[in-house]
């Protein structure tokens, strides 16, 4: 089987992705920047792909950005953009001879060109590990960035005036669990509900390594704190799950974003089996984007995502078959129907499994079947989230051929994952284990089909 590709998320027309880079709002448009392999479907030769969207859910693709050099790789960074116009980017130059260090280079006419500089690279630690710039403007003036050195499991901060010259401000770390290496670092001011508070909340990838390596893979975190002279303090023991699923990885938030929200975007893979996802000529998809936020709840804070969705068209279920592209909406209530069961059957004995547990406080899915089973050892099972409101009688799971997400506990609970249900139409029933039967409101995304071959420059804005 080979899984189709999306048409509301964002995915290349041909080649491997994964982590996004560079994420900025300019000109009226969403620009992504994304690790990219120009000729390839499998991960190589890394560069900056490019793509950008009027609305974050259509997405044209440009010619590669950021190419791979001779004894150079492009790796993970960011883009800030400045009063000018100008955009600059910061990225990993990954050598050859072995050493991570950082760069610069700009782009006047909105991304599509860009010049480096001839000073890079800017930073060099001589570390095989320092990587993944990630730069963020700071109350009152000045730009902070934000690097890791992987394997200590820190990340290393440094302060500018001018975008040119860094001066290193202190660092966060280690934390958490030993036999990872972090990626992909963020730090993000987010509201909190229901006050006028902003609180700084830092972003964290994982991936374990090792001849041990947990069969769990890759993972997002999240840790709440705050920032003092340039460097993030918390008093957390240990880092949180972002996201319970087991294919959401390296997100990171948009630069200028309107009205100052935080707008996430991540890669939906898992590095346990990235390399062998059954995709062809593309591999790689990004995750829908989540606008994120802070709820108190059990006193403590915890994340709140609201993915972007499409716009629908309402379905009803009186036929059980639905396209693979779709937003279901499901509403129950609880004390009512106790457990909930949804089920989502696709082509062959394909089965994904998403049951609400109020009893338990749980809230799982399971992906099962013969291509599930032969696509790696690691890919078929079960993931668990803990609810922090199990009362709460409502979950969206949208799909987009090879990708689900789930957010239930209003915001407070994500389970993404990619599936193999195939290209067919999906076979969707509800149960409980009362007789009371959840409602399920389906809309079919009014999304066309993405374009399939990459745009030469900026497009018009797409219809809704």
């Amino acid at each position: 089987m080979s899984l189709p590709r999306p048409r509301f998320h964002l995915a290349p027309a041909q080649n491997w992705m994964n982590d996004p880079n560079g994420l900025v709002f300019a000109g009226d448009r969403w620009h992504a920047f994304f690790q990219f392999n120009p000729q390839g479907n499998d991960w190589g030769n890394m560069s900056w792909g490019h793509a950008s969207s009027p609305d974050l859910l259509h997405w044209d693709e440009h010619p590669v950005a950021l190419r791979h050099r001779p004894g150079e790789q492009i790796y993970s960074g960011s883009v800030v953009a400045g009063d000018d116009g100008t955009l600059t980017a910061f990225y990993t130059s990954a050598y050859d001879h072995g050493v991570q260090a950082q760069s610069r280079a700009t782009s006047v006419d909105g991304g599509f060109t860009w010049t480096m500089d001839a000073a890079n690279p800017m930073l060099d630690r001589g570390s095989a590990d320092f990587r993944d710039p990630k730069v963020v403007r700071v109350p009152g003036g000045g730009w902070l960035m934000l690097t890791v050195e992987a394997v200590e499991r820190r990340v290393v901060f440094y302060a500018s005036d001018d975008l040119r010259t860094w001066r290193e401000t202190g660092s966060f770390g280690p934390l958490g669990p030993e036999g990872v290496v972090w990626e992909c670092p963020d730090l993000v001011r987010l509201p909190l509900e229901g006050t006028t508070e902003r609180v700084w909340v830092l972003l964290l990838s994982t991936n374990p390594v090792g001849d041990d390596a947990d069969p769990a893979g890759s993972a997002m975190h999240y840790v709440v704190g705050d920032l003092v002279d340039d460097v993030f303090h918390s008093p957390a023991a240990d880092l949180r799950p972002l996201d319970h699923g087991r294919d959401c990885y390296a997100g990171v938030t948009f630069d200028s974003a309107p009205g100052g929200s935080a707008v996430m975007l991540a890669w939906m893979g898992n590095w346990r089996y990235a390399h062998v996802v059954p995709t062809s000529p593309w591999r790689g998809a990004m995750s829908l984007p989540r606008t994120l936020g802070l709820r108190r709840a059990d006193d403590a804070l915890h994340l709140v995502q609201r993915p972007v969705l499409p716009p629908l068209d309402d379905v009803e279920l009186d036929s059980p078959a639905i396209a693979p592209h779709a937003v279901l909406e499901v509403r129950w209530d609880t004390a009512a129907t106790g457990t909930m069961r949804l089920r989502l059957e696709g082509e062959g004995d394909a089965v994904v499994d998403v049951i609400h547990d109020p009893a338990a406080r749980t809230l799982s899915v399971s992906r099962s079947g013969r291509e599930a089973d032969a696509l790696h050892p690691d890919f078929a099972g079960v993931r668990t989230a803990p609810l922090v409101d199990p009362a709460a009688g409502a979950l969206t799971l949208v799909i987009d051929g090879p990708l689900m997400e789930v957010f239930a506990d209003d915001g407070l609970t994500a389970l993404s994952h990619l599936v193999t249900l195939g290209a067919g139409p999906v076979t969707v029933s509800a149960t409980a284990s009362t007789s009371v039967v959840p409602t399920v409101r389906v809309g079919e995304a009014r999304v066309g089909s993405p374009a399939p071959t990459a745009q030469e420059g900026p497009a018009a804005p797409a219809a809704a």
